[in-house]
């Protein structure tokens, strides 16, 4: 695990993870909006291949499990040495918190040591956004034709659109941490285009795309877009054509499920002793999602 406080040491990062800027690997995502879109950038980018999905309960894959270190997990940290996964949730309680399971994690909030203690300063993106400024950083040149649908779809996941509004001086203290500025055009003209969006340009494009996901059976209790990659097949299946649509990128198919295994889920106050009681029965997979909630820290078991 490496802790980065100023800014971000791409090419550290890269020599220490190099695997990232490998292509052809395969992928297991969050059977979600984010998840699906992430896949759907590396796919087309860096030729990945989707096989399965994650959520915390249920691990579902195209093919039987021969071992996770097989897989690159997105937008779900694997708590298991040697296993690649690349996320955004909060996971470390304080400074002096040992995480030595991470060693193959790509995790902003770990990149710059950014701990429960410093909640308000967590990173204010989704997964997606972080692997559009690690791409351009490898040199992939990602396309994407700024427009209304396009700008909704990039303000939709993890609630981008919410922190773009009410917490603008942790986005532009990421943005600087990321330094974005020196990134190539493309990438640099998305963020410049995301933060600069008036609030009537965001309520517009959220309504519409709004409108887009409940025509697929997506409600708003769905949000974001949570799906049964088994059950809901078809819903995901449309979604993924949809985001290929809009975005102009290009994928197989998603892939149909043959294998499922079903893990414990459970949730802990988010305090100090939970923490350790959890850590202590080695989760597959845990984030701290609130400070305050009573179900704020949330793992799984195997």
């Amino acid at each position: 695990m490496v802790v980065m406080e100023e800014a971000l040491d791409c090419e550290k990062l890269l020599r220490e993870q190099e695997w990232f800027c490998r292509r052809n690997l395969s992928m297991v995502v969050s059977p979600d909006f984010d998840g699906l879109l992430c896949a759907l950038l590396m796919s087309h980018h860096q030729n990945w291949s989707l096989c399965g999905f994650y959520d915390g309960r249920k691990l579902a894959l195209a093919m039987p499990l021969m071992h996770i270190r097989d897989f690159v997990f997105l937008d779900m940290e694997i708590f298991r040495q040697g296993v690649r996964s690349v996320g955004n949730h909060l996971l470390q309680w304080n400074k002096k918190t040992s995480l030595p399971n991470f060693t193959h994690t790509i995790n902003p909030n770990l990149l710059r040591g950014i701990t429960t203690q410093e909640f308000e300063r967590k990173y204010p993106f989704a997964t997606f956004h972080f692997l559009l400024v690690l791409l351009a950083r490898i040199g992939a040149s990602v396309e994407l034709a700024l427009n209304p649908a396009s700008l909704a779809i990039m303000l939709y996941p993890d609630g981008t659109h919410q922190t773009l509004l009410n917490y603008r001086s942790n986005v532009i203290d990421w943005l600087e941490w990321m330094d974005v500025k020196t990134s190539p055009e493309s990438v640099k003209r998305i963020f410049q285009r995301l933060t600069a969006m008036s609030l009537a340009d965001v309520v517009h494009g959220l309504d519409w795309l709004s409108g887009e996901l409940r025509n697929m059976g997506f409600q708003r209790k769905d949000d974001p877009c949570k799906f049964d990659p088994v059950t809901d097949f078809s819903k995901a299946q449309e979604l993924w054509h949809f985001l290929q649509q809009k975005t102009g990128w290009q994928a197989p198919p998603l892939p149909l499920s043959s294998w499922t295994a079903d893990f414990e889920a459970r949730s802990s106050p988010s305090k100090a002793s939970a923490y350790r009681d959890m850590l202590a029965q080695n989760p597959l997979s845990f984030a701290i999602t609130s400070r305050s909630r009573e179900q704020g820290l949330q793992y799984t078991l195997v």
